[in-house]
C-alpha cells in the first residue's frame, strides 16, 4: 500500500499536467491554423484521461513476480503496446493484455 501523501501528491501533479496541457492548446489556438487532419485528432483528446486514470494502477501496483521487481504490470503495458502498434487492433491488444498479466502472475 502506498502512503497518502504520496498518492495525492502524484494525482496532484497528473491533473496539473493534463491541465496545462489542454491549456496550452487553448492558449495558441487564435494564432494557428488547423488543419483537417489535425482536428480529427483533436477529437480524441478527452481519451487521453483514461491514461491518467489507469496510470496509478500500473506504476504503484506492488506485484508479486520478484524477478520483474513487482512492475509485471509495467512490462504487460509496453508489451501489449508493440501488440497494439502491429495489429491496430483493440480486441488484440486488450486480450494480450489480460492473457499474459494472467500467465505471468500465475505461472
Amino acid at each position: 500500500m502506498i502512503e497518502a501523501n504520496y498518492f495525492w501528491i502524484n494525482i496532484f501533479l497528473l491533473a496539473v499536467s493534463a491541465f496545462g496541457i489542454r491549456f496550452s492548446v487553448i492558449a495558441v489556438s487564435k494564432k494557428l491554423t488547423i488543419t483537417d487532419r489535425h482536428k480529427e485528432i483533436f477529437t480524441f483528446i478527452p481519451a487521453a484521461i483514461l491514461p491518467a486514470m489507469t496510470s496509478q494502477m500500473v506504476f504503484f501496483h506492488q506485484g508479486q513476480v520478484g524477478g520483474l521487481f513487482g512492475k509485471e504490470r509495467l512490462v504487460i503495458l509496453l508489451l501489449a503496446g508493440v501488440v497494439c502498434y502491429f495489429t491496430r487492433n483493440l480486441l488484440a491488444t486488450v486480450g494480450f493484455g489480460l492473457v499474459a498479466l494472467y500467465l505471468l502472475t500465475q505461472l
